[in-house]
């Protein structure tokens, strides 16, 4: 709540200050305005934010950012729904919308009168995880490839594009651990430490060698997504439904948890910011809970 209460005050400041000194700034178009911004941004997904930047694009194409409003974000919101888009990818939408406009009206001194965004009401934090066996039988299907990602997964919990665009330069062997910076933690700001298990050196290993700057390869390409077609195939395979890539990282939590992690130490093992958050993916199984009956 307190967290849309400020983003509403930040949009009505941004905006009266454009108003105030917007009639010596110069003009931008929306086009030359993504390709600054992701320019300037340095983001390690690059691609996937040009991917977000090249669906937002042709609903403010032509358009300056002066000339953005309300009805523009309406209708953009109103034709990804129509899409059959989640609220949750047009949250991210949204998001990336109100930094560029922000950015253009106070760093880059252009004339942007920046609307009130509010993002859309989100499902509640889903939660789906595997047992042992269910993922020695996905393991045993899926490509060499991604079932050493997947195992890896398994053994640090990293999220997917931690996983995929991991590189060289952040792993210490030596001392294992590897080192998850800033700007690679997409979905946070904390920089935290990952210690490797046996299990995870092992991978590493075997793959070592293969590419000079990125861990994980097919066919000595970078892999660029995880929860794929292959993926999906493999979870058909075993009968496994309602299950994504991302849910590695509950099942990670989940079997912590269940031998006994404290949560204050999931909470640092996994880089949240927030005990809350590794309450909801840490759930308890029936079988676990017996032995306290």
């Amino acid at each position: 709540m307190n967290q849309v209460i400020n983003d509403d005050v930040n949009d009505l400041l941004t905006s009266q200050l454009a108003k105030l000194v917007g009639a010596n700034k110069p003009r931008m178009l929306f086009d030359d305005a993504v390709q600054k911004f992701v320019s300037e941004s340095n983001n390690k997904d690059e691609v996937g934010e040009l991917h977000l930047f090249k669906v937002i694009s042709p609903y403010f194409k032509g358009m300056y950012l002066d000339q953005i409003t309300r009805q523009d974000i309406n209708r953009l919101i109103e034709g990804r729904k129509a899409d059959g888009v989640s609220n949750t990818t047009i949250n991210r939408a949204l998001q990336k919308i109100r930094a560029l406009l922000r950015r253009a009206a106070i760093e880059w001194d252009v004339l942007c009168d920046v609307p009130h965004i509010k993002l859309l009401k989100e499902p509640r934090l889903r939660v789906r995880w595997l047992t042992k066996i269910e993922a020695s039988r996905l393991v045993s299907v899926l490509p060499d490839h991604l079932a050493a990602m997947m195992q890896f997964t398994l053994e640090t919990g990293l999220r997917e594009s931690n996983v995929t665009l991991l590189e060289w330069r952040q792993i210490d062997l030596h001392n294992r651990v590897i080192f998850i910076e800033g700007d690679d933690v997409l979905k946070g700001e904390k920089s935290f430490a990952v210690p490797l298990s046996e299990k995870a050196m092992s991978i590493l290993i075997k793959e070592r060698g293969k590419h000079t700057t990125r861990v994980f390869t097919y066919k000595d390409k970078p892999v660029r997504r995880a929860n794929g077609r292959a993926f999906r195939k493999a979870l058909q395979q075993v009968n496994i439904e309602d299950f994504r890539w991302h849910d590695l990282r509950h099942t990670w939590a989940t079997w912590h948890v269940q031998k006994g992690t404290p949560l204050h130490v999931l909470q640092e093992l996994g880089g949240w910011q927030n005990i809350n958050m590794v309450k909801r993916y840490a759930h308890y199984d029936h079988k676990f809970l017996h032995q306290w009956v």
